[in-house]
């Protein structure tokens, strides 16, 4: 029995060692950034565009987005700043059909439609570029490009 505490013992003192340089590298090293910790790229701070946000909705069934965010995404585009918006409207069986807007300083609007949920619809992601957003009184584009999948 004492040759089984001292392997147990000598066990131990292996596995304490172990674990204490694995903790010893994992303290020196930086930890894997979260996905909302993961850096990107980015341009010279001094020459990035600021992004307006115009909101993200999710619209219950026959509401309309507010005029202050159509609004929004307007005046940004007029004024050559870039903008966003997300709108989650539901179909008529309910199902989420989330749209997000992207506009350039160059004026045009990326749309992006994403209907994979619509359970009676073509299940496919969308994008079109639009130009001449007007806010009467919903979202509207004086021109979009055909949509592509």
């Amino acid at each position: 029995m004492a040759r089984i505490n001292r392997e147990g013992t000598g066990g131990m003192k292996r596995i304490l060692g172990t674990v204490l340089a694995c903790a010893a590298l994992a303290a020196c090293s930086e930890p894997a950034p979260s996905p909302s910790q993961a850096t990107t790229p980015r341009a010279d701070p001094s020459t990035a565009a600021v992004v307006t946000d115009c909101g993200t909705f999710d619209l219950p069934q026959g509401e309309d987005l507010p005029d202050s965010a159509a609004r929004c995404l307007v005046e940004a585009v007029r004024a050559g700043h870039p903008a966003q918006l997300k709108v989650t409207r539901p179909t008529v069986e309910g199902d989420p059909i989330p749209v997000s807007y992207a506009a350039g300083a160059d004026g045009r609007v990326e749309v992006i439609t994403d209907s994979r949920q619509d359970g009676f619809g073509a299940q496919v992601v969308t994008r079109q570029t639009c130009t001449g957003p007007t806010a009467a009184p919903e979202l509207r584009f004086a021109e979009c490009s055909d949509p592509t999948s």
